[in-house]
């Protein structure tokens, strides 16, 4: 059945915190879920609160910003926090046409290429009342995603703060999707030839964007559901979490090189954990099980069961496609109505305060080589850069650091944002 069931109620939410949705009807009435987080205040406020917006990433929702919305909200005098699931995740859906239906490897893939879903996030934006955002957040696949909204629309976002992915820019055309290398390909260089690479080494290899992108990712992740799904969720978040220990994070060597070759940059990609460069012939549940065996911890750890089963019914209810098209755009020429649009963005900076926050344990940050260095220095390259200071690894955290260290991260985006604020 492709019916997508409805959803249960979200447990563990904090009283503060709101789920509704909002139809979007200038985005072909897309029905976006939210949860929403206003400051604890005893009186109106006289003037409105300004608005911070989270965007998630894969294999994430709206969800898993929920033990930071309402500490954020309640920071300086106080904000109206917002945390959305993106197109094709979680109980965001298409109404136009109907019952909502899960997204299948057959659909069109345009309204998943990255522009589009930025329009979504500025669609958003308006249809929450605003004019501004004061401060946007991306993690994973979210970093890429907020770049895009704030080159793409400048006068929208007043500051952007980008998580375990370290946003290089919009590309052109020419270089394939025509977003964020850092993110969705493994190199600036071209894809089929890394996937050559990858195949070609002793044990043969592929990176994980590949797998994602393939017809069969989906059902081999969703497996047979109920608990084999809870377990494989369960694995793969703490694999990438910074409890596991080959989460031992350092630049890649061709990183300090202006010109690596594909075979150079092949052999690094494969020392990268195996949840990025996988065995050319392992599906990610058969490369996370075969981990799992050798280690009865990895699994969800105890103060994270319920958020597990979360992640597991939503999943379960919806499939992974909508997720995985992300990464398909990606790595598939763009949309020809996008063409002259990347060309505009192509080379354009980062203009307003940036800041870069990941865990210290999460190879997001370095499994692009270079990808850093040109974030800091080109990407966010106004008056000196992008600042030290704003460039955060939080100590013992890995890939999930807004679930694995929410107290560090509100108190590192809150310095963020009172920094912005006295600009």
């Amino acid at each position: 059945m492709n019916t997508i069931p409805a959803p249960a109620e979200l447990p563990d939410l904090p009283p503060q915190i709101t789920s509704r949705y909002i139809t979007l009807s200038d985005r072909g009435d897309l029905n976006v879920h939210i949860l929403e987080a206003y400051p604890e205040t005893t009186t109106q406020s006289i003037k409105p609160h300004h608005l911070i917006l989270l965007l998630h990433g894969f294999p994430e929702l709206a969800y898993s910003w929920r033990k930071v919305l309402v500490p954020i909200a309640n920071a300086h005098q106080g904000y109206h926090v917002v945390a959305p699931d993106l197109r094709g995740f979680g109980r965001t859906t298409l109404i136009g046409s109907g019952s909502a239906h899960k997204v299948q490897y057959e659909d069109t893939l345009s309204p998943y290429h990255i522009l589009n879903i930025a329009d979504d996030v500025c669609s958003l934006v308006r249809a929450l009342g605003y004019s501004s955002v004061a401060m946007l957040v991306g993690h994973d696949f979210g970093s890429p995603l907020a770049g895009h909204c704030v080159l793409a629309h400048p006068e929208l976002f007043a500051s952007v703060v980008f998580m375990s992915a370290p946003f290089t820019g919009v590309g052109g055309p020419a270089s394939g999707e025509g977003s964020d290398k850092a993110k969705e390909q493994p190199t600036t260089s071209s894809g089929s030839d890394i996937t050559t690479a990858l195949a070609a080494l002793q044990p043969p290899r592929k990176h994980y964007t590949a797998y994602f992108s393939t017809p069969s990712a989906n059902a081999d992740m969703l497996g047979q559901g109920g608990k084999a799904l809870y377990d494989f969720l369960g694995g793969y978040f703490y694999m990438k979490s910074g409890k596991w220990d080959g989460n031992d994070i350092h630049p890649l060597p061709s990183a300090s090189s202006p010109s690596p070759s594909i075979s150079e940059l092949a052999m690094d990609l494969a020392t990268l954990p195996e949840y990025y460069v996988m065995p050319l012939h392992e599906s990610m549940p058969e490369v996370i099980a075969r981990h799992a065996r050798m280690d009865a911890r990895i699994t969800w750890p105890k103060a994270e069961e319920v958020a597990g089963g979360v992640y597991t019914a939503e999943y379960g209810r919806t499939g992974f496609q909508g997720g995985l098209n992300y990464y398909r755009s990606a790595r598939s020429p763009p949309p020809p109505e996008r063409i002259a649009q990347l060309l505009a963005l192509a080379g354009r900076r980062v203009e307003v305060p940036a800041a870069f926050i990941s865990g210290a344990r999460d190879w997001g940050v370095y499994q692009t080589p270079g990808a850093v260095r040109k974030m800091r220095e080109v990407v966010c390259g106004g008056v000196g850069g992008m600042q030290d200071e704003d460039f955060v690894l939080i100590e013992g955290a890995g890939h999930w650091v807004q679930q694995e260290a929410p107290e560090m991260l509100v108190c590192e985006l809150v310095r963020f944002l009172g920094k912005v604020k006295a600009l």
